[in-house]
C-alpha cells in the first residue's frame, strides 16, 4: 500500500516538473524572439549612424570649402583696397603738379605782357603746353586705373555676397527659386525618391521640393540625405495628388513656400532673434566707402604715408612731384597757357608795377 502512495506522489511530482519545463521552454522561445528583434534594431541603428556620419562629413567639407573661398575673397578685397588707395594718392599728387604748372603758365603770361624777348617766351609757353598735355594724359591714365580697380573691387564684393547667401541657404536648407532636377528613381513601397542632383548642384538637406508634371504639382518632397551628385527625398504624407504617382523623369522644382523661411519665433524676453544682414550692394549712385575701410566691418586703419608699403615693406622715398608713382619715367606736365584743366575761368595777366627787363627770368 505504501509503495502505491509513493508512486502516486512521484507521478504527481513528475507531472509538475514536466509542466514547469514546458512553461520555461515557452519563456525561452519568447526571449529568443526578443533577442532577434533587439539585434535587428541594433543593426538598423548602426546603419542610420553610418549615414549620419557620412552626411556630417560631407557638410563639414562643404563648410570648409566655403570658408576657404571667403578668406581668399577677403584677402583679394584688402589687396585691391590698398592698390586703389595708392592710386588715388598718386592721382592727388599729379593733380597738385598740374595746379602748380597752371600757376606757372599764368605767371608766364603775366611776364609776356611786359617782356621784350617775345620769341623766347613763346618757346617756353609751347614747352609748357606740351608738358600740360602730357600731364593731362597721365591724369586720364590714372583715372582709368582707378576705375578698373573699382570694378575689380565691386566684383569681389558681389562674389562675397554670393558666397554668404549660398552658405546661409545651405545652413537653412533652402534651394534657389530657379532650382530644377529630375526624379531618377522612385520607390512607392517606401515613399522616397532619388534625385538627379546633389549638393554640387544646389541641393541641401531638409529642403522643400515639388514634383511637377507639365504645369501641375502632383506631390511634395522633403530632402533627407544629400550626396555630391544625388539626393534622397521623402514624400510628404498626404501631398500626393489623388490618381497620380511619381515616375522616373518627373520634374522637381523648389517649393513655392519653404518651411525654413518661416518668421523667427519670439524669444522668452519678448524680442526676436537677430537675423543675418545682407552685404551692401555697390551702386552707381551710392558713394563708395572711404579708401582704407575694411568691407568686412573692421575699423579703418590709418592711411600709409606716401612711399610706404601698406603691407609692411620697408619705406621707400616718395616720388618727385612730376614723377610717375608707378615707376614710369618722369614727364613734365603743363596746362594750356590761359586755361584751367579743372574748369576754372582763365585769369587775365596782371600788369606789373614796373616793366621786366629783356634778360629777366620769367620763373624768377
Amino acid at each position: 500500500m505504501l509503495w502505491k502512495i509513493l508512486s502516486a506522489l512521484s507521478g504527481a511530482c513528475l507531472a509538475g516538473a514536466a509542466f514547469f519545463a514546458w512553461l520555461n521552454q515557452q519563456d525561452l522561445e519568447k526571449e529568443r524572439i526578443r533577442l532577434s528583434f533587439a539585434n535587428a534594431n541594433l543593426k538598423a541603428a548602426q546603419e542610420r549612424k553610418a549615414e549620419g556620419d557620412d552626411s556630417l562629413k560631407s557638410r563639414q567639407e562643404m563648410l570648409a570649402t566655403a570658408q576657404k573661398d571667403r578668406d581668399a575673397a577677403r584677402e583679394e578685397v584688402l589687396k585691391l583696397t590698398a592698390e586703389a588707395q595708392e592710386k588715388e594718392a598718386a592721382l592727388a599728387v599729379i593733380k597738385g603738379n598740374l595746379e602748380q604748372v597752371t600757376a606757372q603758365v599764368t605767371s608766364v603770361e603775366k611776364q609776356i605782357a611786359d617782356a621784350g624777348d617775345i620769341e623766347k617766351l613763346v618757346a617756353q609757353i609751347e614747352k609748357l603746353k606740351k608738358e600740360q598735355q602730357d600731364a593731362e594724359g597721365a591724369v586720364a591714365n590714372q583715372t582709368q586705373r582707378v576705375a578698373s580697380a573699382k570694378e575689380q573691387y565691386d566684383y569681389v564684393v558681389s562674389q562675397i555676397t554670393k558666397l554668404r547667401d549660398t552658405e546661409a541657404q545651405g545652413r537653412r536648407g533652402i534651394v534657389a527659386p530657379d532650382f530644377t532636377a529630375r526624379v531618377a528613381q522612385y520607390f512607392p513601397e517606401w515613399d522616397f525618391a532619388i534625385l538627379s542632383k546633389g549638393n554640387s548642384q544646389g541641393v541641401f538637406a531638409n529642403a522643400d521640393l515639388e514634383v511637377k508634371r507639365g504645369r501641375q504639382v502632383i506631390a511634395k518632397l522633403k530632402v533627407r540625405n544629400v550626396e555630391q551628385y544625388g539626393a534622397i527625398a521623402d514624400l510628404i504624407p498626404g501631398s500626393l495628388l489623388e490618381g497620380n504617382s511619381i515616375r522616373a523623369g518627373d520634374t522637381v522644382v523648389a517649393a513655392a513656400k519653404q518651411s525654413s523661411e518661416a518668421p523667427p519665433k519670439p524669444m522668452t524676453d519678448g524680442t526676436t532673434p537677430p537675423t543675418e544682414t545682407p552685404a551692401p550692394q555697390m551702386d552707381a549712385d551710392t558713394p563708395a566707402a572711404p579708401m582704407g575701410s575694411d568691407p568686412f566691418g573692421a575699423p579703418a586703419a590709418p592711411a600709409p604715408a606716401m612711399g610706404s608699403d601698406p603691407f609692411g615693406a620697408p619705406a621707400t622715398p616718395a616720388p618727385a612731384p612730376a614723377s610717375d608713382p608707378f615707376g614710369a619715367p618722369a614727364t613734365p606736365a603743363a596746362p594750356a597757357p590761359a586755361s584751367d584743366p579743372f574748369g576754372a575761368p582763365a585769369t587775365p595777366p596782371a600788369a606789373p608795377a614796373g616793366g621786366a627787363s629783356m634778360t629777366s627770368d620769367p620763373f624768377n
